[in-house]
């Protein structure tokens, strides 16, 4: 992949982000012949350059291939600050977005995630359906390739998947015989990791680094699924370009100045659309950064909630050792099943929404031996081998995905005082959790701690409810409702208060769900891309609130 060597300054698209939106809504709307010009802060990243190939892999992970901007440092990052003592917001900035370090888990939420304003009112109804999105989440599944089992029972009727479904591994067999045991819904878990060859990408050889990035390409990123083919469509992507400010001349966004990171130098692109993708933190801090004069509170927040209802999945880990060997360590990392017992939302449990309880694979001996995510390390001192050698590869992991509510304390501003290394200002994030959420926690860790039991370990450690902002899952800032007072953007991602403006990324969803977001962030770009291609021509005639009104 090449970004394209011709300096354009005006295009009918202007996309900022090439993580899962922008890759989407690029390669999509590139399909019907219009003109794109992409801006990405980060660079390509080259399999070649992945850590796998390092004798030192999992060093690797604690310097430059860190997930936490904070501690890489790089010149395409910015700091991400707070006052809360732990906190820990994880995303990459690079063409494929944070995805180059996920563990490729993709899950759909259900159609009553939609309507959680109908169903307990401490949460806005979407203003649109799964129903709405279900095509595009197939349409979308179909480009990524994804793997799993078709005829899920927790599910609406869909089409089948890509490849089939990684092993369970005889873990997830283990946990899968005890689920059945206990009477709690399970299935395997889909994932975007390749478990055949397709369309040039070799099918998964169940290394299990995928957070790491896949150096074989057969995890499922915009990166390895979209932008080869937006390339091909003429689509310019240019990388290492930090945009400091939406250009608005008080009716319309008339486009974007950037910097050259590689050169210092700045630029400026003018265009027709303009559509902000750089993720639930990033989009925030752009829009409140652009604004001046009338829109000193941010481009397109007249509704004052720009910038609020921050999510990040509130999280709890589980693990449990056994006395005989689980093959923890051997495939894909991704995500072999999931149990759906308590993903629907039950009152009598003490709490609103629900959650999903994830089975995951550890990403090495190094990783496993301290801690890993439940942060029990094994022995030092004399006894180390011996501890090392009872606990490695006898061990299962759960991480318990809760569906946090929006809430208008959680917030992404701009720090007064730090940085970045263009000198703009660095977003500050404010996040606690509410009560609910923790019971919703606590549960799914106690529940965790029951199947592990039920399935035979001899030891159950936890991590408890992990309360810091600690989000690879950055939603809400910028969410779509149904009218000005409620939202920032439309039910079409259009902004309330400027015509050309779109915002389409995790800020722009309404609520969190209780499922990883990736698919649903795919599902409602290509729903865009779509919604432009067919009114590119009377788009920009009536406002988003005319829109709502013709509705």
């Amino acid at each position: 992949m090449r970004s394209n060597p011709h300096r354009n300054t005006r295009t009918e698209v202007l996309i900022i982000g090439a993580g899962m939106a922008g890759g989407a809504i690029a390669k999509r709307i590139s399909d019907h012949g219009i003109q794109v010009i992409c801006l990405e802060q980060g660079p390509e990243i080259q399999q070649s350059q992945l850590p796998h190939l390092s004798e030192s892999f999992e060093l690797d992970k604690t310097r430059d291939a860190n997930v936490h901007p904070n501690v890489r440092g790089l010149k395409e990052d910015y700091p991400v600050t707070s006052d809360d003592i732990g906190s820990s917001i994880r995303m990459v900035n690079a063409v494929g977005g944070s995805a180059n370090k996920y563990s490729g888990v993709w899950m759909r939420p259900r159609p009553s995630d939609f309507r959680k304003g109908t169903e307990h009112g401490m949460a806005p109804d979407w203003p649109i359906s799964y129903e709405d999105l279900a095509p595009y989440f197939d349409i979308c599944d179909a480009e990524m390739g994804i793997s799993g089992l078709n005829g899920d029972p927790g599910y609406p009727a869909r089409a089948p998947r890509s490849t089939p479904m990684i092993p369970l591994g005889r873990g997830g067999q283990r946990l899968a015989s005890t689920l059945d045991k206990l009477g709690w819904h399970w299935w395997p878990t889909d994932n975007a990791i390749l478990t055949e060859d397709m369309d040039g990408r070799l099918a998964c050889n169940h290394c299990g680094q995928c957070v790491m990035g896949c150096p074989r390409g057969s995890m499922g990123t915009s990166a390895t699924a979209f932008w080869p083919q937006a390339i091909r469509n003429g689509v310019d992507l240019r990388t290492f370009a930090r945009v400091h400010r939406i250009v608005y001349d008080g009716q319309r966004a008339t486009g974007a100045v950037y910097e050259d990171l590689n050169t210092g130098t700045q630029h400026e692109v003018s265009a027709d659309i303009v559509i902000v993708c750089a993720n639930g933190i990033g989009t925030t801090r752009l829009l409140l950064m652009s604004g001046s004069g009338a829109t000193a509170d941010g481009l397109a927040n007249s509704s004052g909630l720009l910038g609020k209802n921050l999510m990040l999945h509130p999280q709890g880990f589980v693990e449990g050792i056994f006395d005989d060997p689980m093959d923890s360590y051997k495939g894909a990392r991704g995500s072999p099943l999931y149990c759906g017992e308590f993903m629907e939302t039950d009152p009598s449990r003490g709490f609103v929404n629900g959650y999903t309880i994830v089975m995951v694979r550890a990403p090495g001996a190094g990783y496993a031996s301290m801690g890993y995510s439940t942060f029990k390390p094994v022995h030092w001192g004399a006894d180390h081998h011996r501890h090392f050698g009872e606990m490695f590869n006898r061990q299962l992991w759960l991480m318990n995905l809760a569906e946090d509510l929006p809430m208008e304390r959680n917030t992404v501003t701009l720090d007064p005082h730090k940085k970045d290394s263009s000198g703009l200002p660095a977003p500050k994030v404010a996040y606690r959790m509410h009560d609910q959420d923790r019971r919703a926690t606590q549960h799914a860790i106690d529940r965790s701690q029951e199947l592990m039991w039920a399935a035979g370990a001899r030891i159950v450690n936890n991590s408890g409810v992990l309360e810091q902002p600690c989000g690879f899952h950055l939603m809400g800032t910028a969410r779509m409702g149904f009218d000005r007072t409620d939202s920032v953007v439309n039910k079409w991602h259009r902004s309330w208060d400027i015509p050309n403006l779109f915002v389409c990324d995790g800020s722009s969803m309404a609520s969190s769900f209780g499922v990883t977001p990736t698919a649903t962030i795919g599902a409602m770009a290509v729903r865009l891309a779509d919604y432009i291609a067919r009114n590119k021509g009377t788009l920009l005639q009536r406002t988003a609130t005319e829109e709502a009104a013709i509705a």
